[in-house]
C-alpha cells in the first residue's frame, strides 16, 4: 500500500491542497490576502489558495517529522532576508500563520498534541486521509522510465576479440 513517503512532494501537496478546499473545513481568516507568509516578503502570495497550499505542506510535514511545532516549522518556512546591498541573514517564517493552520488541522483532526511531549503529531485519522490520497496518486503518477531499464548483455564480439589477443600472446611465447 502506498504511503505519503512512496509520492513525490509536489504532486501530493497540490492535491491534499484541492481536498481540503473541497472539503470545506478548513476557514481560510478573512485577513488572508493580506498577509506576508513572512518577515523577509516583500508581498503576500500570488496564489489564492496559498493557505490551503501552506496547509497541505505543513500536514505533510508533520506526518513526516511527528514532533514539529510552530518554531520547528517556522525554521522550515524561513528564507533569506535580502537587505539591499548588506549581506542577507536567515529569518524564521511568520509563526501566526503557522499557529492558525495547524489549529485547523487539530480541529479537523488531522493533528493532535500528545501528553508530555512538545509539538504536533499525525492522528490516526490523519494518517488514513494522507495515505488514501497517497494511494490515488499512486495510481494516477506514470512510473518513471528509468525504474524499467534493462540491463544489456554484453556483446559476444568482446569476448572474440580478448580471445584473439590471447593467441597473438601465446604465438609470441612459442617464438621465444
Amino acid at each position: 500500500m502506498a504511503t505519503v513517503k512512496d509520492v513525490p512532494a509536489q504532486p501530493f501537496i497540490k492535491a491534499l491542497a484541492a481536498h481540503f478546499k473541497e472539503g470545506g473545513q478548513m476557514e481560510i481568516p478573512d485577513y488572508a490576502e493580506y498577509i506576508k507568509t513572512a518577515p523577509f516578503k516583500e508581498l503576500s502570495p500570488y496564489d489564492p489558495d496559498w493557505y490551503y497550499v501552506r496547509a497541505a505542506s505543513i500536514a505533510r510535514k508533520v506526518y513526516l517529522f511527528g514532533g514539529m511545532g510552530v518554531g520547528g516549522l517556522a525554521k522550515v518556512y524561513g528564507g533569506r532576508s535580502q537587505k539591499g546591498t548588506r549581506r542577507g541573514h536567515f529569518k524564521r517564517a511568520s509563526r501566526g500563520v503557522l499557529r492558525h493552520i495547524l489549529r485547523q488541522l487539530s480541529e479537523m483532526k488531522i493533528v493532535c498534541k500528545k501528553v508530555d511531549t512538545k509539538g504536533r503529531f499525525i492522528t490516526s485519522e490523519g494518517q488514513k486521509t494522507l495515505d488514501v490520497i497517497a494511494k490515488q496518486l499512486v495510481a494516477k503518477l506514470e512510473r518513471p522510465a528509468f525504474y524499467d531499464m534493462v540491463i544489456a548483455e554484453p556483446k559476444e564480439e568482446l569476448e572474440e576479440e580478448v580471445e584473439g589477443e590471447e593467441d597473438v600472446e601465446e604465438g609470441a611465447e612459442e617464438g621465444e
